[in-house]
């Protein structure tokens, strides 16, 4: 039942659809991304602040007016959608909760028909972005992978037998319990997120080195610092990078992926990701397959281009 209820929602990764000319927006904490769409093809791309440091309000204003430029710039378009963070009601456009951006119940479906008076879809981020590696990225030809982006935040998307799993709560790995010791921002201690996002992986070199300032870098900066012999910054590294190891291994035990790929900020670091990931599944895992571990191919695009496969399914069902 619950596999039926919530991989229905798309069509097969691959399977034919009729490709449209629509919008579609990836707004995230900081920036909102907003492209004119073909399939896989960015026509155009617009990039607008989020601001989210003047509140919640603000933020849904930038997003509706990145919308209403979109649809006024290129009024050919046929459908717009929208994806964000957080826990959302794809249904019902509903964006119910961000931990990040601080909204709640926000109803951008019928705001984006407000603004636009086009279809609208709606959906969240990371898992658009997945369908969207899945479709026209790194994930193409896998019909079991999983998509991490590793960022502000954690968040996976599930494609199980060429489909996405849309469950609202799915995909959550950045909550999986990795023992980190840490409270994460959810009000758990243990998670995923406590210890291997940019902002976390830079608060425990703070803590690891004694810095008495403000931790304010990301993972960016750890890991400049760790490549040239800052031992501190090297810890921080190989703790952060084995948790998400110790995650992925937890996914791989359940749902056996062939492929993982990685995204997000944290995932600009590439190989010096990926190996230290691949070797400690290679410790964990006894008869388990292991998937090949890539980096994204659609980079931060990923989600805008997921939300252009949601917009063009509005107009194909």
């Amino acid at each position: 039942m619950f596999v039926s209820q919530y991989r229905c929602r798309f069509r097969k990764v691959g399977s034919a659809l009729t490709q449209n000319l629509v919008i579609g927006i990836d707004a995230g904490g900081t920036e909102i991304k907003a492209g004119l769409l073909l399939g896989g093809d960015i026509l155009n791309l617009r990039r607008f602040p989020t601001e989210r440091e003047y509140g919640p309000d603000h933020a849904v204003k930038q997003i509706l007016h990145a919308a209403a430029s979109m649809h006024e710039e290129f009024p050919d378009a046929q459908a717009i959608a929208l994806v964000v963070p957080g826990v959302v009601d794809s249904k019902n456009g509903i964006a119910e909760y961000s931990e990040n951006i601080l909204w709640k119940n926000v109803p951008f479906g019928p705001e984006l028909h407000r603004v636009t008076g086009l279809p609208w879809g709606f959906g969240h981020d990371a898992r658009l972005a997945g369908l969207a590696e899945a479709t026209y990225g790194a994930g193409k030809g896998y019909s079991d992978s999983f998509f991490l982006a590793i960022g502000t935040g954690i968040a996976g998307a599930m494609i199980v037998n060429g489909e996405l799993i849309d469950n609202p709560y799915g995909g959550e790995i950045g909550h999986l319990d990795v023992d980190s010791g840490y409270m994460c921002a959810c009000g758990v201690i243990g998670c995923l997120e406590s210890i291997a996002t940019s902002p976390s992986i830079y608060k425990l070199y703070a803590e690891l080195s004694g810095r008495s300032e403000v931790p304010v870098g990301g993972s960016h900066e750890v890991l400049e610092r760790a490549k040239v012999g800052d031992l501190h910054a090297q810890e921080a590294w190989r703790i952060a990078t084995e948790a998400i190891g110790q995650a992925i291994a937890a996914y791989v035990s359940i749902l056996a992926p062939d492929l993982v790929v990685l995204g997000g900020g944290v995932a600009n670091a590439g190989e010096d990701l990926i190996k230290p990931i691949e070797a400690h599944l290679d410790s964990r895992l006894t008869f388990q397959k292991r998937p090949q571990i890539t980096i994204t191919t659609l980079g931060d695009t990923a989600g805008m281009i997921g939300a252009g496969i949601l917009a063009n399914n509005t107009l194909n069902t």
